[in-house]
């Protein structure tokens, strides 16, 4: 298999987690943009984003939570996936929670902090912090006094391994949050989550400030839906105005 990635993306990290997790073999291809426009990562997704998965018979898959489900059933054993329905509508809930809402929000506040010149930068970077903490309360409480969030490891944790940490980088302290602390901490002696965190250490090391990762060679930023209706639904729509009527957005290309 050809897994189309990039070391960053929260999306890639979480199928990347999954394979390894498994012990199945791969060919990793990073990193991978939309604006590069690889014509075999085009094949494989339809909008040029990662995660694409190419099939060792040369089928595809795109989109991270569509290859994770393709993984669990081609591939069961070890499970990422609660053996009970309710557990298993539980993590569906959790991994589109932190696709959507926790990607979404500390997308903003890594957005004011690439455009720390707007107007609006000051407040969105405190608006993404108070919502990130309410959203780690609430993960905090799907929780509860397990030691993963459905029982037992599964894409719910691999989801939300990938953005929790963030809080340090916004300056949040999860000493409040003593159960996801030492979640977090469990997390981390997964070899397959550790492995995650040293490409991911890796990779920023690299990274000069948050404009060389978030900002195309072209000037522009890649936007998507839940990352697009943040700001609007935060009141920062002058922003999004202005990003888009000076040319600085960028939407993945759809297949021609």
């Amino acid at each position: 298999m050809r897994l189309f990635t990039f070391a960053t993306s929260p999306y890639a990290r979480k199928v990347r987690m999954a394979l390894d997790f498994k012990g199945l073999s791969y060919e990793p291809v990073e990193p991978c943009y939309s604006l590069d426009h690889k014509r075999d990562q085009f094949a494989a997704s339809p909008r040029a984003e990662v995660p694409a998965l190419i099939l060792d018979d040369g089928r595809t898959l795109a989109d991270s939570t569509i290859i994770c489900e393709y993984l669990e059933d081609a591939f069961p054993s070890p499970p990422l996936r609660p053996s009970d329905p309710y557990q298993r509508a539980r993590m569906r809930q959790i991994e589109d929670l932190c696709d959507r809402a926790r990607d979404a929000v500390t997308y903003g506040y890594w957005i004011a902090e690439a455009r720390k010149s707007a107007p609006e930068a000051v407040a969105m970077n405190q608006a993404s912090r108070v919502e990130f903490a309410e959203l780690l309360q609430k993960l905090q409480g799907e929780l509860g006094q397990g030691d993963f969030f459905c029982g037992s490891l599964s894409i719910a944790d691999l989801a939300a391994i990938c953005h929790v940490p963030a809080a340090r980088a916004m300056g949040i302290d999860l000493g409040a949050m003593p159960r996801l602390k030492a979640w977090t901490a469990r997390m981390a002696a997964i070899p397959a989550v550790e492995g995650d965190r040293q490409r991911l250490v890796q990779a920023l090391a690299k990274v000069h400030d948050i404009s060389s990762e978030l900002v195309g060679p072209d000037g522009r930023i890649h936007w998507r839906d839940s990352r697009l209706e943040w700001p609007v639904r935060r009141g920062f729509i002058d922003f999004v105005a202005r990003e888009f009527h000076v040319g600085k957005m960028m939407f993945s290309p759809q297949a021609s």
